[in-house]
């Protein structure tokens, strides 16, 4: 349970106390040899001594968690201690000097670092994100010396609750971790508590054959111009799930199974299916890039090169500390060409592509709203994963909009002829390593048991 209120907390006068809580001056006692203005009292709604100390105009007060009058001396005498040396280093007496001020004081340097190229955009706006979803709700109202191990510990099998996936949950504490070293930087804590270790599980997300990858795009350029709708109901078993199905614009002249599943369910969410998606399908598996490219790429980053390789050079804001041009394989091409089709026509010079125009659903052009853009992609995707039962890999592995990705590495593993591991990973902006743990995790000795029992040529003997 949280420490409701910790630190120094403000009151203006006894009288701003509840009835319930009100002091009275028959039970305020004096802390012996210090100043008159350190008192303990008690009230009636509470069993322990409370300690209250006036000072810089304010009256500061805390519960000494002790029903014995002599320890709760002891804590009067450390709360005056802890007063005065706050005075002395100029820190505020009041709660504000808490978990949340200590927060904010890190995003606003988080926001410095991203004016200075020390830090990315994205990185920030995932820290803000989590600070509001989950961090602030959780220690908001903890004293900062009363955050230690096992409070995190509980925050930890809170998010474990809410099934999110252990390195989501290790970014999560690595937040909560900042936030305490600005703490002990200011001397609000002594020390940074120890923190509980989250063991990162790799999760690699699914892939597509090709004969699952021809489902995708068939089925996502099937329902183009379609409205689907995601519902949420109660199965059988008491459970809550959801599902997709074509929005309903007439009443059925007799009742299905499906009518009266809709008819028992509630609508979560209309979902437009656009051919953006379907082009979208198709360049990702071409083009080895991540949802959030998608997000930013506009047409001043695409730059079709036709000579002996015909390819799309994509030189994309900086993503994950990696900036270097991404080269795609030669379908990309046509993609992006019909897909700025669908929006220009380059023959006429009113309506041609500009630079900073968004490839992929322009129509969502302010920046603020490009993350609407990938979340719909998302959730059209989510229909057609739906619609053709491909949600979840032989393994059971979660598939997204980003198992697209995962698609166009793998194919380049499996198909590809003599390409090193070094070359694909930097093209792909990322490491050897991540492409062994999380890409290269699916590959089965069988996938390429030409290449396992190859042989090479004998060597002919040197002749003079």
């Amino acid at each position: 349970m949280a420490v409701k209120k910790a630190a120094l907390t403000v009151i203006k006068s006894d009288a701003a106390i509840s009835g319930k809580h009100r002091t009275s001056a028959q039970n305020l006692t004096q802390v012996p040899n210090y100043p008159k203005k350190l008192v303990i009292y008690q009230l009636a709604a509470s069993p322990f001594w409370w300690v209250r100390y006036y000072a810089d105009g304010k009256i500061l007060r805390r519960s000494t968690k002790e029903t014995d009058k002599r320890r709760a001396f002891a804590f009067a005498k450390d709360f005056y201690d802890e007063v005065n040396y706050r005075q002395r280093q100029g820190y505020v007496l009041n709660s504000r000097a808490g978990f949340e001020q200590c927060a904010n004081a890190v995003i606003e340097q988080q926001d410095a670092k991203v004016q200075r190229k020390e830090m990315s955009e994205m990185m920030q706006q995932n820290d803000k994100y989590r600070l509001h979803k989950e961090v602030l709700p959780y220690f908001r109202e903890y004293d900062l010396k009363n955050i230690d191990y096992f409070v995190i510990e509980g925050f930890i099998n809170k998010l474990g609750k809410d099934k999110l996936t252990p390195p989501t949950i290790s970014n999560y504490v690595g937040l909560v971790r900042k936030i305490l070293s600005y703490a002990q930087r200011k001397g609000f804590i002594q020390a940074v508590p120890q923190i509980p270790k989250v063991k990162k599980v790799d999760a690699p997300r699914g892939w597509f054959t090709p004969r699952q990858y021809y489902q995708l795009w068939k089925c996502a350029g099937a329902l183009v111009g379609e409205t689907w709708e995601v519902r949420k109901w109660t199965n059988a078993k008491g459970e809550e799930e959801s599902f997709v199905c074509e929005r309903q614009t007439e009443k059925p002249k007799r009742a299905t199974a499906l009518s009266k599943k809709i008819a028992a369910s509630k609508l979560m969410r209309r979902v437009q299916m656009t051919a953006d998606l379907y082009n979208l399908i198709v360049f990702m598996k071409n083009s080895f890039i991540r949802p959030t490219d998608i997000k930013w790429m506009q047409h001043k980053h695409v730059e079709a090169i036709r000579g002996e390789h015909t390819y799309l050079r994509l030189s994309l804001p900086t993503s994950k500390k990696h900036d270097k041009p991404i080269v795609t394989m030669e379908k990309a091409v046509a993609v992006y060409e019909r897909q700025r089709a669908m929006y220009y026509s380059e023959d006429k010079k009113e309506n041609q592509a500009k630079p900073d125009d968004y490839v992929f659903l322009p129509e969502y052009s302010k920046k603020d709203k490009r993350g609407n853009a990938l979340t719909s992609l998302q959730r059209q995707f989510g229909v057609v994963l739906s619609k053709t039962g491909l949600e979840t890999g032989a393994r059971g592995e979660e598939r997204t909009l980003y198992s697209l990705r995962h698609t166009c590495i793998m194919y380049r593993l499996l198909y590809g002829d003599g390409v090193d591991l070094l070359t694909l990973a930097r093209n792909a902006r990322t490491s050897p390593e991540m492409i062994d743990r999380f890409y290269a995790s699916h590959l089965e000795g069988e996938m390429n048991i030409g290449l396992l029992q190859s042989k090479r040529n004998k060597m002919k003997k040197p002749t003079d």
